[in-house]
């Protein structure tokens, strides 16, 4: 009885595995390197992918800064960044088709507030890597990068050349008075966003 459940397990494994297919329908790689040459071309974005790094996120408002709902974002934001092996991409303003409409600077605080929420969450941080050219009525899209904290926090201190020093968040760091100076780890969002 138990080879035949660990055959049917095998079986249904082999559901769960990538192909030549889903590697190729993977954007992140294709959005990294136009992100590095600061050639995102927003008019030419391909439809979302349920699978890979990149994910689209059309608008947030403060309706879904509830707990369960943050959850969710959190869990599937944990998944890109799985995806992208630490890395995860979220393009702002942009439909599941690919369609880069654009928000409002008020939608886009939102969206961001709710996403930078989600990103706490789970350890990460959402680094800004490119907004697009101002629409009619203001309207942007914008390419966010997640990744985890202290990789995030140790890149910064090898390109500010801090050779030596352990890479610290100001939540583990006290000014000169003794009291702390900020906390990574709040969760609660700018006033923008109240």
């Amino acid at each position: 009885m138990c080879s035949a459940a660990a055959s049917m397990s095998d079986f249904v494994d082999v559901f769960c595995l990538r192909t030549a297919e889903d590697h190729c329908c993977d954007f992140g790689p294709r959005l990294q390197a136009m992100l590095t040459d600061q050639c995102l071309d927003w008019e030419e974005l391909p439809p979302e992918n349920d699978l890979g790094s990149v994910e689209y996120k059309w608008r947030l408002g403060k309706e879904h800064h509830q707990r369960h709902v943050v959850s969710r974002l959190a869990t599937q934001m944990k998944f890109r960044v799985a995806e992208g092996s630490g890395t995860a991409y979220y393009l702002i303003g942009v439909r599941d088709s690919g369609c880069a409409e654009g928000l409002t600077p008020r939608e886009h605080a939102e969206a961001v507030c709710v996403l930078m929420t989600a990103a706490a969450t789970v350890g990460s941080v959402f680094l800004l890597e490119a907004l697009s050219k101002s629409k009619r009525g203001g309207r942007r899209c914008s390419a966010w990068r997640v990744e985890g904290k202290q990789p995030a926090l140790d890149r910064v201190a090898a390109s500010l050349h801090l050779c030596g020093v352990e890479a610290r968040s100001p939540k583990e760091a006290d000014d000169s008075s003794g009291t702390r100076t900020h906390n990574w780890n709040d969760t609660r969002c700018p006033a923008i966003c109240a």
